[in-house]
């Protein structure tokens, strides 16, 4: 017999035997809140207008807990990478922020595998709560095989049983740098379903998902999750939120299981420690959910922050403020635009002057920028070296091969693959995979409405004179890349393939940035980086991006 039935089962079968129910199950349920978070990328202080950040996030977490008798605060991953408190603290800032902050649960995003094992058993040996992901296996391993990583868990909340099961990004391969002998599953369903019904045997009657796989997966695979009663998202940097005009979709999202009827919740809040997700649930006393309420909470400056997650902040920030303060002796006349609803969509200025500063420092033809190595905007002023480091923060090299034109396209079309269109028939801001290509010494039309590998229409070759050429299908050009994309990183299987004379150790990336934007002193759109002239690098046909939310 199954755990659950649904509720409208449940009131028919009730309405049919002419029970009264009085006060009773209201005797009987049991209340749950869960604060929670995601991606927040060590962005541990408030951003330029002061709001979000570690401490205030606390502060809010805190108040929400102190104000219910039965809560959780869990982390559904990418807690490394973005910002100089993870380039200079190598996860050990976040050991101490989330033992501090109190966290009950955290899930491995992919971005925890971003810097080998060494750090990533650090940072889970470090923590004082479980660390979860069922669908990977660390066994062959030395130094991950007998860390505390474990499929799922189950959390005694004042006497009720709450079981919570970990999912991370199968694609961690390609988008991160896992060991070879890391092993990574997609069957995420079957993998789920199994720990679920160990655990309602175990009588655990609450069972959460803590998942990085990105909304798309996850809508993908909720209707058919059994015992399963909520999914707390993570990786696409989904803002689902109910009273703000910027958000992907409402809070939460409502799904049901297609063979049980059970009802599966959904919520994810955003990105960069910018919101904290609260959802209220109410449980009978069978664990059948019965009613929920909640929202994204917007992390505003006028919120008191906590002084000892702030005190903590200030500590970790010593040896941050004396890298981020440097002069990188460049400036820009003009908002280099990084943000991730644009450059993994469409041509953006900053995706083209990276791209171009590959070509500056190889010599190459082409050169290609993944749009997941742009971590942030820079903004019209004299830049530091913090505002360089955390735009690249990943350490890549500048790596150099070969492939045929053929090979050259075959790339463009895992580049675009990701791209989809929402309801409107507008290409999709929200969710967009890193693998979008910004581009230099070559421009590129394609149409989102075909089936992905058969989008790419049109590519041509910039010449020695600055006119452009069809690419030669059989002609073999030379490509300057992140290292990370010739190894086969975002999808492109093709360079590990098919590349010949395969060069990966150039210069580190943000290096090679910066000396470029030095040469271009004053940045301006004079530099042929503007992505709205008269020759645009990408061109989308039959669909336009959606409007960028305000």
């Amino acid at each position: 017999m199954l755990r659950k039935v649904s509720l409208l089962i449940a009131t028919l079968a009730i309405a049919a035997l002419g029970i009264l129910v009085l006060n009773a199950q209201d005797e009987e349920s049991f209340n749950l809140t869960i604060v929670h978070s995601n991606d927040t990328h060590a962005a541990h202080e408030p951003d330029g207008d002061g709001n979000g950040g570690a401490a205030i996030m606390a502060a809010v977490a805190n108040q929400v807990r102190a104000s219910v008798d039965n809560s959780l605060f869990l982390d559904a991953g990418d807690r490394f990478t973005g910002s100089l408190y993870h380039t200079v603290h190598l996860g050990q800032d976040q050991v101490a922020l989330m033992n501090l902050m109190g966290y009950d649960a955290v899930v491995l995003g992919n971005h925890e595998f971003d810097n080998g094992d060494q750090v990533l058993a650090d940072f889970v040996n470090g923590l004082t709560f479980p660390t979860l992901s069922a669908n990977v296996d660390f066994s062959a391993t030395e130094l991950l095989a007998d860390a505390p990583i474990e499929g799922s868990v189950i959390i005694d909340v004042n006497g009720t049983q709450v079981g919570i099961i970990g999912l991370t990004a199968p694609d961690s391969t390609e988008t991160s740098n896992p060991s070879p002998e890391i092993v990574f599953n997609d069957d995420l369903v079957t993998i789920t379903n199994t720990l679920s019904a160990e655990l309602t045997e175990q009588g655990v009657g609450i069972i959460v998902v803590l998942s990085h796989i990105g909304i798309n997966l996850d809508t993908e695979i909720a209707p058919q999750l059994e015992n399963v009663d909520l999914i707390i998202g993570g990786h696409s940097h989904t803002l689902l939120a109910n009273q703000d005009g910027g958000a992907a979709d409402e809070y939460p999202l409502v799904f049901t299981n297609e063979a049980t009827g059970e009802t599966i919740l959904y919520v994810q809040s955003g990105d960069n420690a910018e919101y904290l997700g609260r959802l209220d649930m109410e449980f009978d006393s069978a664990g059948v959910l019965q009613d929920w309420e909640g929202d994204s909470i917007f992390l505003s400056q006028y919120i008191t922050p906590d002084a000892e997650v702030a005190a903590l902040v200030a500590e970790l920030a010593g040896p941050v403020e004396e890298l981020r303060s440097q002069p990188a002796e460049v400036t820009s006349e003009i908002v280099l635009d990084g943000d991730r609803t644009v450059c993994r969509v469409e041509e953006c200025n900053l995706g083209n002057l990276i791209a171009d500063s590959f070509i500056w420092e190889t010599g190459a033809d082409i050169a290609i920028m993944n749009s997941g190595g742009i971590r942030r905007d820079l903004p019209a002023a004299d830049l530091t070296f913090g505002d360089l480091l955390e735009l690249q923060p990943f350490g890549n090299t500048i790596a150099t091969l070969e492939l045929t034109g053929a090979d050259v396209i075959a790339a463009l079309e895992n580049g675009v693959s990701s791209i989809t269109l929402n309801e409107d028939g507008q290409i999709s801001r929200d969710g967009a995979a890193g693998r979008f290509p910004q581009v230099s010494g070559m421009r590129y039309t394609y149409d989102p409405t075909l089936e992905p590998g058969s989008r790419i229409i049109s590519v041509e070759i910039e010449l020695e004179d600055g006119t452009f050429a069809p690419i030669d299908e059989m002609a073999v050009y030379t490509l300057a890349t992140p290292n990370f994309i010739a190894n086969g990183g975002d999808g492109y299987d093709i360079l590990v393939e098919a590349g010949m004379n395969v060069y990966l150790f150039g210069r580190v990336d943000w290096e090679v940035t910066r000396d470029y934007m030095q040469l271009l002193t004053p940045i301006n759109d004079e530099d042929g980086i503007s992505a709205d002239d008269d020759t645009p690098r990408i061109t989308a046909l039959n669909a336009e991006v959606a409007p960028r939310a305000e």
